[in-house]
């Protein structure tokens, strides 16, 4: 029989105590890393719009993204905040719908200030509603749409 005086196990805490500090580098590292990564994605989703949304619609270059949701496979709702007039937006915007084979749908008695009922080219309906945000200056303009 062989005898041997070992020390005492120090328990599982002991090997974070010993490694911590060398990989506190590489975590500060890899943490910033991914903050980087965010931000860019944050900054990219903010400038593109939604690839749903009619490419004739061109976007206001001070357009700030401020909700971007998806329900189920056809349910999209986007909106953002603009300084731009909107109903000279919401104008341009009907008129390059109607030039590019969007059907129009609103009636005469649904007829709504600031707002474009559409269809077409892979959307089921849409509707685009701008509104003042008189807290902030800028207006708010949303979409909501069916996906065929």
């Amino acid at each position: 029989m062989i005898c041997a005086a070992c020390p005492p196990f120090p328990g599982p805490a002991a090997a974070f105590r010993v490694r911590l500090p060398a990989i506190l580098p590489s975590l500060r590292h890899a943490l910033a890393g991914l903050a980087a990564l965010s931000l860019a994605a944050i900054a990219v989703a903010g400038e593109a719009p939604q690839a749903w949304v009619p490419g004739v619609l061109e976007m206001p270059a001070d357009a700030e993204v401020l909700s971007d949701r998806e329900i189920g496979s056809t349910v999209r709702m986007f909106s953002f905040s603009t300084a731009e007039d909107t109903g000279a937006l919401l104008g341009t915007w009907e008129q390059a719908l109607k030039e590019n084979g969007y059907v129009i749908e609103q009636g005469t008695d649904e007829l709504l200030e600031g707002a474009i009922e559409f269809s077409g080219e892979g959307i089921g309906n849409a509707k685009i509603v701008a509104s003042p945000m008189p807290e902030s200056g800028r207006n708010l303009v949303e979409f909501d749409a069916t996906l065929r």
